[in-house]
């Protein structure tokens, strides 16, 4: 006997009919029954180290309290799990990417429009770009330096990826269709890496953010309520796909 997901994911309705109002557009819940072997917890950027030290606290936390409980599930119930740490990580964890998952994109036939000088915003656009502050050596250091954070670093035998098309290979390789994300930061790379949760529902998954295991970096007006985490969230169970809770997906395993 397998095992399955026994679960419930939410998302936004919005029906499509003339003469809506917002106040009808409300949360949902399908009732889902997934093979776990058809399913893949993937983690994006949980680093050990980063330059906003708030983020990096609340991302401690959350991989402690929740992210290392859903890799033992995971793990236990015979689902893939996949770390996606960034392709500047790439020196220290090459060795974990799977056969299945082939080489990285080298980014060759690149378009040559808009102009390189125009996208770096140098030479004669140079006073379209936002101010930048100088990067100091410290900062420099934490790119330079970053791995995946010690509660779930991955290790020999597990699992690692640097782009959406070794993602998506893998995944064909192990007939997985339906994608978790947890990590960091909501509102950027969990969303929209090539690896992200756009970029793998345009490609066919089900993507399902596990909303209490991930966390936006925020603003100085939205901290306090951590008010883009929400929205990010909010952002998903509209237009890309569903969320779920951390302690409602682990106690939702059960025997087919």
């Amino acid at each position: 006997m397998g095992h399955v997901w026994n679960v419930e994911v939410d998302y936004y309705y919005l029906p499509r009919l003339s003469g809506m109002v917002e106040a009808r557009f409300e949360r949902r819940q399908l009732h889902w029954r997934l093979p776990t072997q058809h399913t893949a917890l993937i983690l994006v950027d949980v680093w050990s180290e980063h330059y906003i030290t708030t983020h990096l606290a609340r991302g401690e936390k959350i991989t402690r309290e929740r992210i290392a409980p859903l890799i033992e599930t995971f793990d236990r119930f015979g689902a893939q799990v996949i770390h996606a740490p960034s392709p500047n990580c790439e020196p220290r964890y090459s060795h974990l990417v799977p056969d299945e998952a082939g080489p990285r994109r080298t980014g060759e036939g690149r378009d040559d429009w808009p102009p390189e000088e125009f996208r770096s915003k140098t030479g004669p656009y140079a006073e379209l770009g936002r101010p930048q502050e100088a990067r100091d050596e410290e900062f420099e250091r934490i790119i330079t330096e970053r791995r995946v954070i010690d509660d779930v670093e991955p290790s020999e035998g597990d699992q690692v990826i640097f782009d959406g098309d070794q993602l998506h290979r893998l995944l064909h390789a192990r007939e997985v269709y339906t994608l978790f994300y947890v990590g960091f930061a909501a509102n950027m790379c969990v969303l929209h890496r090539d690896y992200g949760m756009r970029a793998m529902a345009a490609r066919g998954y089900d993507v399902v953010l596990v909303r209490d295991a991930t966390s936006a970096i925020e603003m100085a007006d939205t901290l306090d309520n951590l008010e883009i985490t929400a929205a990010s969230v909010r952002d998903v169970e509209v237009g890309v796909g569903y969320s779920v809770l951390t302690g409602d997906l682990i106690e939702s395993a059960e025997l087919a």
